[in-house]
């Protein structure tokens, strides 16, 4: 048995408009053209990827583009790049997803010969080299955009071969957060298959399980909103034979260029807004500097927080908007870094322990979040009697996650400074 090599990539989402950014590239018009083109340029580094590694085979587990946009961009600037790696006998994979079902397909692009796509049935397609059989690749498709049923459950290994076998799915795996779950499964779902590797789409973080089956999640391509932060791209997998089965090793690469980030900015001791500006011109451009090459721009939200006595005048949003204008100039640094906003989690430069000593409400007040924050078991169950009946809502948790201990505390820290302002005497 020989050695198969592979890249996996999925969700890249071609030709979808960044969320969050409206403000920012109608002012700036660098920041514009490189998320407009972002989500392509991911497309190009993974066909050049291709052509440099030289893979068996490229996978695409769904979500290439987005049903809604119909781009005929997106699929024509695909075509050209399997039309690339035709040319250097590289075969494609494609499965298609809940953004990019079957019934979206314009029906008059005509793939080349190395291309293949999955229909809405498993398929298992043998791949040769030298003419010899080293690999079999299952799939299925979405055939609609809202697919609810276990696919994982359809797929059976190939007895009659005794080759490295691969599984292509869009789905979502039992335990992984996703608002949409299209094509639900269990990993027991997937290793009742008897599939050497699994190479998955849909959920956009990089994930993977090892054991029997390598099953793998690649993450999206390029990060698309701030909550996809850090590096985005494909994996490049080698399985070598081990003693009758496949060992799976794999290997990131970096496509997206455009990386989301989220920093805090402690401003304990800070009292003046130009020492504010300057730490926060240093924190990005010291994080910037520990980016890799590929990496073009950074889009960091910088938390500010602490205790400072800028608390009152960083409450004006116009205050924070203009800190934002006046750090525009990094956009030309290399990376290109733009602030996509200032959120507030400061608080009032105070002394908590003369509020607790204090015999008022607002003394008793301070005690009790004191009490909370030293018994966070507490405060869990305080907050879950509140809010059962808003998570466990049959149509709300759907939209929903509860929160964490790190969030609980940052709500705690916030209802803290509402008290402050509402019951402290001006």
């Amino acid at each position: 048995m020989d050695i198969v090599r592979y890249i996996h990539a999925a969700d890249l989402h071609l030709d979808t408009p960044f969320q969050g950014l409206a403000r920012e590239t109608a002012q700036n018009g660098h920041l514009s053209r490189l998320m407009q083109e972002a989500t392509f340029t991911a497309l190009e580094r993974l066909f050049r990827f291709c052509e440099e590694k030289r893979p068996d085979f490229l996978v695409l587990a769904g979500d290439i583009y987005n049903q809604e946009n119909y781009s005929a961009k997106a699929q024509l600037a695909l075509r050209d790049g399997c039309r690339r790696l035709q040319a250097l006998g590289i075969r494609v994979f494609m499965a298609h997803g809940n953004h990019d079902p079957l019934s979206s397909r314009f029906t008059a692009i005509h793939w080349p010969d190395n291309m293949t796509v999955f229909g809405p049935d498993v398929e298992s397609h043998v791949l040769e080299r030298d003419g010899q059989p080293i690999a079999v690749i299952h799939g299925i498709s979405h055939a609609g955009s809202r697919e609810g049923r276990n696919l994982a459950q359809l797929f059976r290994r190939d007895d009659a071969q005794e080759v490295f076998q691969l599984g292509v799915l869009h789905c979502t795996v039992e335990g992984e957060h996703a608002t949409d779950r299209y094509a639900p499964c269990s990993l027991d779902d997937l290793r009742r298959s008897r599939l050497d590797a699994w190479a998955l789409g849909h959920i956009h973080q990089r994930r993977q399980w090892e054991g029997d089956s390598f099953i793998a999640y690649s993450g999206n391509a390029q990060g698309l909103h701030i909550n996809e932060t850090g590096p985005r791209g494909c994996l490049l997998v080698t399985a070598r034979p081990d003693g009758g089965r496949w060992q799976c090793t794999s290997e990131f690469l970096r496509l997206g260029p455009v990386e989301w980030q989220r920093y805090d900015l402690p401003l304990d001791g800070v009292d003046s807004l130009d020492q504010l500006e300057e730490n926060l011109t240093r924190l990005l451009e010291d994080k910037a500097g520990q980016l890799d090459a590929g990496c073009e721009a950074l889009v960091a939200r910088v938390c500010l927080c602490g205790r400072t006595v800028l608390d009152e005048p960083l409450r004006n949003p116009s205050v924070r908007a203009d800190l934002q204008e006046r750090l525009l100039h990094l956009g030309a640094n290399s990376p290109r870094i733009w602030i996509k906003d200032l959120p507030l989690d400061t608080r009032p430069l105070t002394d908590e322990a003369e509020y607790r000593r204090r015999e008022d409400l607002l003394g008793e007040t301070m005690r009790l979040v004191e009490s909370m924050r030293q018994n966070p078991e507490q405060f869990a169950a305080l907050g879950e009697a509140a809010l059962d009946p808003l998570f466990k809502h049959s149509r709300m948790s759907k939209a929903l996650v509860p929160p964490d201990e790190e969030e609980r505390q940052r709500l705690l820290d916030a209802a803290q400074r509402l008290c402050i302002d509402l019951l402290e005497a001006r």
